[in-house]
């Protein structure tokens, strides 16, 4: 079973502000190191670390996915906060759709429906 996932950042404060925004919600909990949302089920860490530098380096290594239950809601919502796009809402072979964009340390980040 999988639980969540933590990301790296030099940028705590400007990163939990993106997440929050984005995903329209707030920290459960947060101090100087670390801030965690719950997004349904799912845990999410935004942690920093000291040899974490810049902006990610290779972005294509992975990509967060958030399931949600309208895509386009959510993809207007990431056009409303200006964020960039990767790619606008697609349906996929199996019947679902992704949107993909970029956080502020340029992580790949995917919403997801589901059918």
């Amino acid at each position: 079973m999988f639980a969540g996932i933590i990301i790296s950042t030099q940028n705590l404060n400007k990163m939990c502000e993106f997440y929050s925004n984005v995903l329209d919600i707030k920290p459960n909990n947060i101090d100087d190191s670390h801030a965690s949302f719950h997004f349904g089920d799912f845990k999410f860490i935004i942690s920093t670390h000291d040899k974490i530098s810049g902006k990610s380096k290779d972005k294509h290594r992975i990509m967060i996915n958030f399931a949600v239950d309208d895509i386009y809601k959510w993809y207007n919502k990431l056009l409303s906060l200006n964020i960039k796009i990767i790619q606008p809402p697609y349906s996929e072979e199996w019947g679902g759709y992704i949107c993909t964009f970029e956080d502020i340390d340029e992580n790949i980040i995917q919403f997801i429906q589901i059918n």
